[in-house]
């Protein structure tokens, strides 16, 4: 499951790496490596994945992708995945997505208040779907890391050049600051071979998309946003109203994936600007070791010490490579200090 949710993330930030259509930038390097500071991408990379399933209202074809509106009887969402046959009133089963607010596409000129990226159709009767002209290998085994050869930016995202020594490749991820001659650290990645972006006007053999540029020097200090919590003693803190305690989200983490929660808790640690993104511990005293403290990304910064009511999606099996994995953690989420 892992390595599926990996892929999905992945195959995301491909489609809209492919998708927005900008002036390419001037490749950006430096002759010497600095401080690697990640910049907000301008889409998530990864968002928490969810069950979709309904029937499909309106489909079209773009860019090799197909796109549909799907009534899940619920809400109507739209959803991209490889080109596939889609008919109109036919019935898809559950699909796993990854969501992409304010997604623009410019090969429709046409812009998505949410558009969830799947990595297949589930067609009635388990027909295949067509092949895309990009197909995403999984790479778990493979070595993803070296120094940096070149670098560029285009569409939110960056392009790298990697050296490993017996063989050089290229990768993508969130935008972040690199340096020609900075050494990454081990990267979980998916191969996507005959990419083309058409941001770059540009088709890659084959390119790795990963979802963040571990730097060796973050990994060997531990300053990394998945970083654990120091150990802090927290008195039970009473639940928010309709609410989950740290306890029930970990005890109940399969359920819960994808779907929104409500916490109370107290904020242990806070590592801040990290991926565009803020990162929290949370500990309210229930749990034992290694279920009290849940991590919580968001984009407001309460510092250490506060009492907040944090509302966000719960997400499980992450991973942010260098060895950071979390089993579940809450993401995006909106905080109220009190």
């Amino acid at each position: 499951m892992k390595h599926r949710l990996a892929r999905l993330a992945l195959l995301t930030l491909a489609l809209a790496a492919c998708q927005r259509d900008q002036p390419p930038p001037s490749a950006r390097s430096s002759a010497a490596p600095s401080a690697a500071t990640p910049a907000a991408p301008t889409a998530p990379a990864t968002a928490a994945p969810g069950a979709i399933s309904g029937t499909v209202v309106e489909t079209m074809d773009a860019g090799g992708y197909t796109y549909a509106l799907i009534d899940t009887g619920r809400a109507k969402v739209w959803v991209a995945g490889p080109q596939t046959k889609l008919a109109v009133g036919a019935a898809l089963g559950a699909m796993s997505g990854a969501a992409m607010p304010g997604f623009h596409s410019e090969t429709l000129n046409r812009t998505f208040d949410e558009l969830y990226f799947i990595a297949e159709y589930a067609l009635p009767g388990g027909a295949a779907p067509a092949t895309p002209s990009a197909v995403a290998a999984d790479t778990a085994d493979v070595e993803l890391s070296g120094k940096v050869v070149e670098t560029m930016d285009a569409g939110g995202y960056t392009y790298a050049l990697i050296d490993h020594g017996d063989r050089k490749f290229w990768v993508a991820g969130p935008e972040t600051k690199l340096a020609v001659g900075e050494s990454l650290a081990r990267m979980s990645g998916s191969l996507m071979t005959a990419f083309r972006s058409e941001t770059l006007k540009r088709t890659f053999d084959e390119i790795y998309f990963i979802n963040a540029f571990p730097m060796k020097a973050q990994a060997a200090s531990g300053a990394h946003p998945a970083a654990a919590a120091p150990a802090v003693a927290v008195e039970k803190i009473a639940r928010a109203p309709g609410g989950k305690t740290v306890a029930e989200i970990f005890a109940n983490k399969a359920a819960l994936a994808g779907k929104p929660v409500v916490l109370r808790g107290k904020v242990v640690k806070e590592s801040n600007g990290i991926l565009g993104k803020n990162w929290l511990h949370l500990r309210d005293g229930t749990g034992a070791p290694g279920s009290d403290d849940l991590l919580v990304t968001t984009q407001a910064s309460p510092g250490v010490g506060a009492i907040v009511v944090a509302r966000g999606a719960v997400a499980t099996d992450k991973d942010f490579g260098a060895g950071y994995r979390y089993d579940v953690l809450v993401e995006d989420a909106a905080i109220t200090a009190e």
